[in-house]
């Protein structure tokens, strides 16, 4: 049977959880020196802590092991994380299940990350934004950030033996997730977070189990375990695209913004990705042609009507419309992957 791009993309986003050990989530940067954030941290505004995670999560370096726990699953990896004063660098190995590597290069907007994959001798790049991963915060503006989730200074608590400030930022409204953070006084560098539901129950955690902070690193310790002369290169067919003008409304859900729209070549056709954030949590819908969805008769996995799935903090709905499937994808609550998907239409293309 023939996977679709949307069945795909969900379990990615969910396997991320099981397999590869918050592969791109825990990717980041970090520095060499140690912006010190000043004595008395409690006079700190909103705007300036949410500054100093954001300039620590780029200018300290550091080495550790990064524990990821979301639905029941439990994945670890080791970072090494260093600034040469222009460019991050970045190697994270994981720890658990098939061994894999990610090598980063942070570089003003987006970063470049080569996953090593050794049992098939590939190397898979693509591009990301920078700061979107742990302990990176988010890309937004701080102010975007306040717009959507209040900001509450909580007490302060060790995080693998760190005396850290803890942070909550609560959302606004129930079209979101909160988020607690655990913040190094003495860096800013983000050491734990942890992702809340309505009932304010865990539902994702992220977290440094150890971790050295400021120590120079040598350039060897960045290098991938294998050397991957004569690999395979497989570099992202990810390119711009209009959804409008393929027909497809796709309205902007309230409190987010939409970032990129994007699309991928299979088979002849085209299924497109519209990406939408709030400063912290994203979303993305997806949208596949009925040729791509086929399957021999009897066969499951595709739906017929409308299906969900939870992960941890990751929900994703799928629903057919017309002879396209529509799967909205996203760190939020069930019920806002549902609207969104639900605000989907087909108008006929231009």
């Amino acid at each position: 049977m023939q996977s679709s791009v949307a069945e795909r993309s969900i379990e990615a986003r969910v396997n991320r959880t099981r397999r590869f050990a918050t592969a791109l989530v825990l990717t980041t940067g970090a520095l060499l020196g140690q912006p010190a954030l000043g004595q008395d941290v409690r006079s700190r505004t909103d705007v300036q802590w949410i500054q100093a995670v954001r300039q620590a999560a780029q200018r300290v370096n550091y080495q550790g092991t990064v524990v990821y726990q979301a639905g029941g699953s439990m994945r670890s990896s080791r970072v090494t994380h260093l600034f040469d004063g222009t460019l991050s660098h970045e190697r994270m190995q994981t720890l658990d299940g098939k061994p894999r590597e990610y090598i980063r290069r942070r570089s003003g907007v987006d970063d470049e990350v080569q996953c090593l994959i050794p049992e098939t001798r590939r190397v898979v790049v693509e591009h990301r934004k920078v700061g979107e991963s742990f302990p990176g915060l988010s890309s937004a503006s701080p102010e975007e950030i306040l717009e959507r989730y209040t900001l509450k200074l909580g007490e302060v608590e060790r995080v693998a033996g760190i005396e850290c400030q803890m942070l909550t930022l609560e959302p606004k409204d129930s079209a979101r997730y909160g988020y607690r953070l655990w913040v190094d006084r003495a860096t800013g560098l983000l050491l734990k977070a942890q992702t809340f539901n309505e009932r304010r129950e865990v539902i994702e955690q992220i977290a440094f189990s150890d971790v050295r902070i400021g120590e120079r690193i040598d350039r060897s310790k960045l290098r991938p375990a294998w050397s991957t002369e004569g690999w395979t290169v497989e570099r992202s067919d990810h390119r711009k695209a209009d959804l409008a003008e393929h027909g497809w409304l796709v309205p902007t859900p309230a409190g987010f913004r939409k970032t990129r729209e994007v699309a991928r070549r299979i088979g002849g056709t085209d299924a497109m990705q519209a990406v939408f954030s709030d400063g912290l949590a994203t979303m993305s819908v997806f949208i596949e042609p009925n040729s791509l969805l086929s399957s021999p008769s009897g066969m499951p996995g595709l739906p017929s009507a409308e299906a969900l799935q939870v992960h941890g903090p990751t929900s994703a709905y799928s629903r057919r419309v017309g002879d396209s499937l529509v799967t909205v994808v996203g760190e939020v609550p069930p019920a806002t992957v549902r609207t969104l998907a639900g605000s989907v239409e087909f108008r006929g293309q231009r």
